[in-house]
Formats: C-alpha cells, sequence, structure tokens
C-alpha cells in the first residue's frame, strides 16, 4: 500500500510538471461590459446557434483576450442540453471572435485553489462562425 500511495504521488507530480499550464485567469475589477443589440443567428461548420441580444458580462480572460458570458443561454442546433448552452463571445485582443461554451470563469476560479493550479482548467469549447458580430462596450454599475 505505501509503494502505490508512493507511486500515485510521483506520478501526479510529474504529470503536473508534463502538463502545460491553461492561461485563464479571472478578469480584474472594472473591465467594461458589452452590449449585443440584436440577437446574432450564428453558423460554424458543426452546426448553428444564437447569441442573444444584451450586455455580456466579462467573465474570464486569457493572453489573447476576454470571455464575455451572455445575458441568457445559447440556443443551439446539433448541441445537447435541449438546444440551449451556457456561452458567450470572446473577443480576442486583436479584434476577432470566436464563441463560447463552458464555465471559463467557474475554471479559473478553481484554478486558484486546486493542487495543479491552473494546470488543472478545462478551457471552454470555442467555435469560430460567421458573421462577425457587432457590439459596443459599456461600463455598468458595480464593475
Amino acid at each position: 500500500m505505501k509503494h502505490l500511495l508512493t507511486s500515485l504521488l510521483s506520478l501526479v507530480v510529474l504529470a503536473s510538471c508534463a502538463t502545460k499550464p491553461r492561461d485563464l485567469e479571472r478578469c480584474p475589477p472594472g473591465l467594461p461590459s458589452i452590449r449585443v443589440s440584436q440577437a446574432v443567428d450564428c453558423t460554424y461548420p458543426g452546426g448553428q446557434f444564437t447569441l442573444p441580444a444584451g450586455i455580456y458580462q466579462p467573465e474570464a480572460q486569457s493572453s489573447k483576450g476576454i470571455y464575455y458570458v451572455a445575458p441568457e443561454r445559447l440556443k443551439t442546433i446539433g448541441i445537447i442540453r435541449d438546444g440551449h448552452e451556457r456561452g458567450g463571445l470572446f473577443i480576442a485582443n486583436e479584434g476577432w471572435q470566436w464563441a463560447w461554451t463552458g464555465h471559463p470563469g467557474r475554471e479559473a476560479a478553481d484554478s486558484e485553489i486546486t493542487i495543479l493550479g491552473k494546470r488543472g482548467i478545462i478551457m471552454p469549447t470555442h467555435y469560430k462562425f460567421e458573421p462577425y458580430v457587432k457590439y459596443t462596450k459599456v461600463k455598468t454599475k458595480g464593475r
């Protein structure tokens, strides 16, 4: 039993050293939200979804850009969960966009307290889509 625990601990340490850290963290306070004025039907190679109109709050960020969570679940076709998926819009520093599904804010928060830290993050699923979503930046109360 002692050898099994030692081997298991060694395996975890080696795996964490070999795993590339994920680049995801919480957004700093005061980061502006964005407003999408009308719902946008988007298509990607595997299906389609609708990004709802409304104010998207910044949830997490990476070195490449910011994850904004939609005000309601994305309406999807060809994805599980009865046609509704938690997600939003990823705006890259260079301006390109991806839709995403998942929980980047929770993953970033959990990585601060887990033994593997940022190495244990499950990144959101990304979707390259058409068309470009027009948005404006908004400063919301309390942010």
